[in-house]
């Protein structure tokens, strides 16, 4: 009676491992190269102990067929995953922005090294990458996760979790609704751009004399740089909104993952 009991709390917290340190490895910021495998190994064994008493395991002996449980923590493994996806394209709409802007304003070849991914983009992509990361952390977005995490294993206990068809149709809208935020953030700089170039173009047209080429780097520079220092608090307010309505977007997730 002990050792089935044993057995059955070992395996439990093994399942709630294997979503944590999923869900962990693929989140922005913790999930990146920046942070040690130590710390995210010893963080997800952490969280796992606090959530492992609240998960109830319905322990059945034919679980330890290599087959089921290969597929069981497979399936844990994918639903950590999911959610860890999830949170990374609000990172990725932030990406789009600022390599757009970087373009627009004429720091396409100015690249830096960015924190959160280890690639290299335009120095403004670095900076809103880690102007979202604060942003991220003041609105409690790393509570949301947990809150997620703890919702999954109610919604979703261990080998319950499916692959509804219509996971997909909410992953693609996610993705487009990705490519939209990171419009809406890029846009005050691009109408911005565009009006400069148009009036150096009449300029241009009016003053051949003139050295468009010349003019138009110091100015699409300055114009860009002033018009993203203006519209930084509009930034903050979109990416607020956007981690704020992440906990409907994780919950909607759980309830396709959890269907029969």
């Amino acid at each position: 009676m002990r050792f089935e009991l044993a057995l059955t709390e070992f395996w439990g917290f093994m399942f709630v491992l294997v979503r944590t340190a999923a869900i962990l490895m693929t989140l922005p910021l913790i999930g990146t190269r920046i942070v040690p495998m130590r710390v995210r190994a010893a963080l997800a064994f952490a969280i796992a102990l606090v959530f492992a008493p609240m998960v109830a395991v319905d322990f059945e002996p034919d679980w330890l067929v290599p087959l089921k449980l290969a597929i069981g923590l497979g399936t844990e493994l994918l639903i950590g995953v999911v959610l860890g996806f999830a949170t990374r394209l609000l990172f990725a709409a932030v990406e789009i922005a600022g390599t757009v802007m970087g373009y627009q304003v004429g720091f396409g070849v100015a690249v830096q090294l960015d924190p959160v991914n280890q690639v290299e983009t335009p120095v403004i992509g670095t900076f809103l990458v880690v102007l979202a990361s604060l942003l991220y952390f003041a609105v409690d977005g790393h509570h949301l996760i947990l809150m997620a995490l703890g919702s999954s294993f109610v919604l979703i206990p261990p080998f319950s979790g499916h692959l509804h068809p219509s996971l997909l149709t909410d992953g693609t809208q996610l993705m487009q609704n990705t490519f939209l935020l990171g419009l809406k953030l890029a846009t005050p700089l691009m109408v911005s751009t565009v009006l400069v170039y148009l009036v150096l173009g009449i300029l241009g047209r009016v003053i051949p004399q003139m050295n468009v080429l010349f003019l138009g780097f110091p100015l699409t520079i300055s114009i860009g740089l002033l018009v993203l220092g203006f519209g930084l608090p509009l930034f903050a307010l979109l990416f607020q909104q956007s981690i704020l309505g992440l906990e409907g977007v994780l919950l909607d997730f759980l309830q396709e993952m959890g269907r029969g």
